[in-house]
């Protein structure tokens, strides 16, 4: 398995799908090159759909709508579909998913990001022409900081950073790793306040409206039993 959930699977694999994802299909899922998200769909996709450890039933084509609870859809591309089609109704699988880090440290949670930053130098290659609203990731402090950044392109006087500028952007911070996240109108930066618990948005939003995303990143001040604050 290479994905969990994902709405775009690297080529040959084989992504896992829960009742998480929603009612989207998940033929983009098979959609695009690993080089080429522009790409056309896959020609070759299979899908199977797994039911208390069992395979209920197969499709040569990417389903859509919801997911039941205790169901697992199985969805592979290229090599991954040619496996999958060894898989008929009712034959027994078993099926699991983690975070895998080859470090010592578990994940707590994983990003689809694009690294821009690595030991304090801007990886070659990267867009300089382009300049559109940033959300970025950088690790400072040799990993003892941890730097969340959104910055504004389509409203008002702003005008954006392209990828070349995210980087240098990110080791101004003093970031030693960096990676962009989203960007566009996908770009929110929102603040709880303790006090009253209201969340403030702190970027310039593409026409002022929230844009509907899946996910994102939360950071949270934890407080101990004794009512102090902690980390």
């Amino acid at each position: 398995m290479r994905g969990l959930n994902q709405y775009a699977l690297p080529e040959g694999a084989i992504g896992l799908f829960t009742s998480q994802w929603g009612s989207a299909s998940r033929a983009r899922a098979v959609c695009g090159t690993d080089h080429n998200r522009a790409a056309p769909c896959t020609r070759e996709a299979f899908e199977v759909t797994i039911r208390h450890g069992r395979v209920l039933h197969t499709s040569t084509t990417p389903g859509s709508g919801p997911i039941p609870p205790g169901t697992l859809v199985a969805l592979g591309r290229e090599g991954g579909a040619r496996a999958l089609r060894a898989l008929t109704p009712g034959t027994t699988v078993e099926t699991g998913y983690r975070l895998a880090s080859t470090a010592r440290v578990p994940f707590a949670f994983a990003l689809g990001a694009y690294r821009v930053l690595k030991d304090r130098r801007t990886l070659p290659g990267l867009d300089a022409v382009t300049a559109e609203p940033r959300t970025a990731v950088g690790i400072a402090d040799r990993g003892q900081l941890l730097r969340v950044v959104a910055t504004d392109g389509r409203e008002s006087t702003a005008t954006g950073l392209t990828l070349a500028e995210l980087a240098r952007l990110l080791r101004s911070l003093g970031c030693d790793e960096g990676v962009y996240v989203d960007g566009g109108a996908s770009t929110t930066l929102a603040t709880r306040d303790p006090a009253t618990g209201r969340t403030t948005v702190r970027n310039t939003l593409d026409h002022g409206q929230q844009r509907r995303v899946p996910n994102g990143i939360a950071l949270y001040s934890l407080r101990k039993r004794d009512g102090s604050g902690g980390s």
